[in-house]
Order: C-alpha cells, then structure tokens, then sequence
C-alpha cells in the first residue's frame, strides 16, 4: 500500500520543475500508472516514492517492501541466470526454496532453457526477463517501475507485460508505473495519473479516461484531435452543424470533441478538402481541411476511398461526439 500527501518538490526559483502537491493512495494489488510530457515530474515522483530523494513538504507512507526497477545491466556477464537469480534472493530464504523460486520466475517469464546460459549470452529481451525475475526474487510487496521496457521491440515488451502483470495480480503486489505506451497503460492499469508541470491533471480509470478527458490537455494526450468551439445559449449548444443534442453545463463556451471515426458523410454537412490518405491498421487514415483547420478522419478499409483532392460533406455524429466546457 502507498499514501502519498501533498507532494511537492521544486527545482528552480520560479518554483516550475518539479511536483505541486501530488497525492496519491494506492490500495493493495492495485496498478497505478503514471503518464506525462518529457519533464513533467513522472520520474522525480518516483524517487521520492522510492525515498531517493526526499520531498520539500508531504508525506510518504509505504506498507510493505519495496523494489524498484529500472533498465540496466548487470555486473556479472559471466555468471549463469540461475546462480544470478540464488544470489538475489534474500538471505533468509533456505537453498532449497531459492531455486525453486528460480525456477517458478523462469516459467512465468518463460527464460527456463537460459538458465544454464550466462548473462552475457543472453538478448537485451531476455536479460530485461532475468534482471526483472531478480527484483521479484526478493518478494516486494510494491513495485516501482520507470519505463524498464522502453527500448525493447514491441513483440517482446507485450510479452513481457503480459505475464509481469499475471504474476503480479497473482501475488497482489502494487505497483507505480512510469511509461509512455497508452495502449499498454490503458491494457494493465487500475488507475492512470497524467502529470502536467508537476501536477496532475486527472486521475482516474483508463476508461474514464479515454471516454470522459477532464480538459482540452487530458483529451489531446489521449489521442484527440478533432475541436470545435461551441456555444450554449437560448437552450441549446449551437455549432457550425446547426444545435447539439448535449445538456446543459455551468459554462457557456466548450469544445465538440470529434472522435477521428465519429464522421459521416452527408449532404447537409460542411465541405472538407482531402490532403492525405493513408493506410492503417485494417483502416484508412484521412486528413482533410475546413477553413485552414485539419481534420482526422479513419474510415474502413472496405468502404469507398476519397481521393487526394476530392471535396466531401462532413458531419458529427453526436451520439460518439461530446464536449469539453472551457
């Protein structure tokens, strides 16, 4: 378990770098996630977690042991996985139960035919497997991880996720994540942090996340691209499309957020000029201009192609649309 309160840490006399009174509560088992720009405070917070460095003002309280790991590699090229793992045991563990701990990492994290092999026989993808079989070697009860498989090919890094976070649920460890992959947060968090200057900008569940961003940063972040300011007066939110079919908020003015599948084609719609087609996943990405603003379009890759210059009649569908109030 962690609890964090009130975090802050500056670097520099305009009091910018750094963290801005960041809390956090970490239950149990649970997976906290933390995103953000280059600079924003992502791995500073983490030291402090980590108690490297100690905060200006808050609070840091951690139930249980604490691993934290990072890329790197290790000091022994010569020695074998198995007889790297034993020594990373704790010492109060019998000989007999180290290696049967060794073995059980190999399996999960499936390394089991190197381990007769030494470390500087193995692949970057296969000594991250050891390095991190020799952090949870030690029984931690939390973990604290910064970007460990950034640099591997993305085969590898999923596989490694996949069964890391198996074997964590399994053994309720809790832990903080820092990395840069939103597919791979949104696939293995319970709660997501994005850090802005310091600050967090929203915490919450991946889906809340991606279906309700709490501002124009969170949703662009997320992968958001589409904006159109909107107006609510006299009832109704009045766009460039006519009136909106959302509720009323507090504020007068927001933004119509407009997934890049939430277009159709109709002829009430407004004129968008194609610039570029490209292929995607099993999809055909669009970019198009209205009035010098660029649009993101994907459609499938069955339905009809737009050429590059062809004008089309676009619309929302508000069903798949929302908005952001300003």
């Amino acid at each position: 378990m962690i609890n964090a309160q009130n975090i802050s840490l500056t670097f520099d006399r305009r009091g910018i770098a750094g963290l801005h009174e960041v809390s956090l509560n970490l239950p149990t088992g649970a997976v906290f996630t933390v995103l953000g720009p280059n600079g924003s405070g992502k791995t500073t917070l983490l030291k402090i977690l980590a108690g490297t460095i100690s905060p200006d003002s808050g609070s840091v309280q951690i139930q249980g042991s604490l691993a934290f790991f990072s890329p790197g590699d290790p000091q022994v090229e010569t020695k074998n996985v198995q007889a790297f793992l034993i020594d990373s045991a704790p010492s109060d563990i019998d000989s007999e139960k180290k290696i049967q701990l060794t073995r059980d990492l190999a399996d999960t994290f499936e390394f089991t035919f190197q381990l007769r092999q030494t470390l500087g026989e193995l692949s970057a993808g296969q000594r991250q497997k050891v390095l991190l079989a020799a952090v949870l070697i030690g029984r931690p009860q939390v973990l604290l991880m910064d970007e460990p498989f950034a640099h591997l090919d993305p085969f590898t890094r999923t596989e490694i996720l996949t069964n890391l976070f198996t074997y964590i649920r399994q053994q309720e460890i809790s832990v903080v994540w820092v990395t840069h992959d939103l597919p791979e947060a949104f696939r293995f968090s319970d709660q997501i942090a994005l850090l802005n200057f310091g600050r967090f900008e929203t915490l919450t569940d991946p889906l809340s996340l991606v279906t309700r961003p709490k501002n124009l940063f969170v949703a662009q972040f997320v992968g958001y691209r589409n904006f159109f300011p909107v107006k609510y007066a006299s009832g109704v939110w009045s766009s460039l499309w006519g009136p909106l079919p959302y509720p009323e908020t507090s504020k007068e003015d927001a933004l119509l957020v407009v997934p890049d599948h939430a277009w159709t084609a109709v002829s009430h719609g407004l004129p968008m000029k194609v610039l570029r087609v490209e292929a995607g996943l099993q999809l055909l990405r669009y970019e198009l201009e209205f009035e010098q603003q660029r649009v993101q379009l994907q459609r499938s890759t069955r339905e009809m192609i737009w050429p590059i210059g062809t004008t089309v009649h676009l619309a929302p569908r508000s069903e798949e649309s929302f908005l952001i109030p300003l």
